[in-house]
């Protein structure tokens, strides 16, 4: 392996390592304060940002996998926080809708998430940040422009 294919898999690993550290850190505190997970957190907010969103959508949107977006959202059924029904216009079809629960989860952990965010964060300055943010950006535009190839 050549030093550059060598520097990007360091790069990649090291992105891999950094996030998965920051998600642990916003499981225990959402975990903590709520009895969520991050992941179940993003899902919930991503359901309630759209108007009865198909699992597909909210898929799509959080760029994981439909299975893995499925088993959170069973989580979050059994929990009482969402639910599915069918599509009166395609039978075939499931929209989400937050319950009363779910809309008040959302609204508890709308607040208390951007304070741990904001933690988690808090050892980079804002220029860095906004770097950070533009440049994660552009390497997952790159990645979908690749992967549509």
């Amino acid at each position: 392996m050549g030093g550059l294919a060598t520097g990007d898999l360091e790069l990649l690993t090291s992105l891999y390592r950094t996030t998965n550290a920051a998600v642990r850190e916003l499981d225990q505190r959402l975990g903590r304060d709520h009895g969520i997970t991050f992941m179940q957190a993003i899902t919930l907010l991503a359901v309630d940002s759209f108007d009865r969103p198909q699992p597909h959508l909210v898929a799509e949107y959080l760029s994981q996998q439909s299975q893995t977006v499925t088993g959170v959202l069973d989580r979050l059924e059994r929990a009482g926080h969402v639910s599915r029904q069918r599509d009166l216009g395609d039978r075939r079809a499931v929209r989400l809708e937050l319950t009363e629960s779910g809309r008040a989860l959302v609204e508890a952990i709308s607040s208390t998430l951007i304070r741990h965010v904001e933690d988690v964060l808090q050892g980079l300055n804002r220029d860095t940040r906004t770097h950070l943010r533009e440049e994660l950006a552009e390497l997952e535009e790159a990645i979908k422009a690749r992967a549509a190839h």
